[in-house]
């Protein structure tokens, strides 16, 4: 749904509940001189507080995440670049429950302010949580998680992929995606390739995201499916 009002646009997404507002007027505009001097704290003040104001924040913990900055600059041809000013300041604050902070594109408010320092823009990627039918029983092993892991991507760790990092949380997913529960996740950070990979072949790197707990409440992705040889459908007589 899509409401308009002057220079405003409000944008609520059916699939998430998500809602997003963007002052079109004002939206990421670079008049030629400003340049946002704004250290990391102030920003994160200034979001949590018009945040709050708006009622974004709800009832739930939201903690500062990370502050982007949109830069400009020109020149002229033939010549370097001029010092790039910043003309937009985007602040993300994720939520936390349980403890735990929150994976994937939701479980997030991001706030933009303009040069002048005024608001520009939010988004609020949060669902409600509703009660919690059971706590967690106990958390997953990490030899259990790997094998799972070696199973739906057919490949061997060491040999065919490396873990460089590995997190918890809870997942939530984007504003254009249905999702019924909120459950806690192990985020593998995956280098593939491992021993197996030629010089040549470049390094790619994925994020595999699993169940943690071990009252999971079904799958995240779907299970490999097995190789099953394919009948012809014709044969020569």
């Amino acid at each position: 749904m899509r409401l308009e009002h002057d220079a405003h646009t409000l944008t609520v997404y059916r699939p998430s509940r998500a809602v997003q507002c963007v002052d079109n007027g004002r939206w990421q505009v670079d008049d030629g001189t400003s340049d946002m001097r704004i250290s990391d704290p102030e920003a994160f003040d200034a979001a949590v507080r018009e945040a709050s104001r708006l009622g974004l924040l709800e009832q739930d913990d939201f903690t500062p995440f990370r502050v982007t900055r949109l830069r400009a600059s020109s020149c002229i041809r033939g010549h370097s670049p001029r010092e790039p000013r910043v003309v937009d300041v985007g602040v993300v604050l994720k939520r936390q429950l349980d403890g735990l902070g929150f994976e994937g594109q939701g479980g997030n408010v991001v706030m933009y302010f303009g040069p002048d320092g005024s608001l520009t823009g939010f988004e609020r990627v949060a669902r409600r949580v509703g009660k919690v039918r059971a706590a967690v029983s106990g958390w997953r092993s990490l030899d259990d998680v790997l094998t799972e892991t070696e199973d739906h991507l057919r490949m061997r760790r060491d040999s065919d992929f490396t873990v460089a990092q590995a997190r918890s949380g809870y997942l939530e997913l984007g504003r254009l995606q249905e999702q019924a529960v909120i459950q806690p996740v192990y985020v593998l950070a995956l280098r593939l390739g491992g021993r197996n990979r030629g010089r040549e072949e470049p390094e790619r790197r994925i994020e595999h995201v699993v169940p943690a707990a071990l009252n999971n409440i079904g799958p995240l992705v779907p299970g490999a499916e097995p190789d099953i040889p394919q009948t012809p459908r014709y044969s020569a007589a």
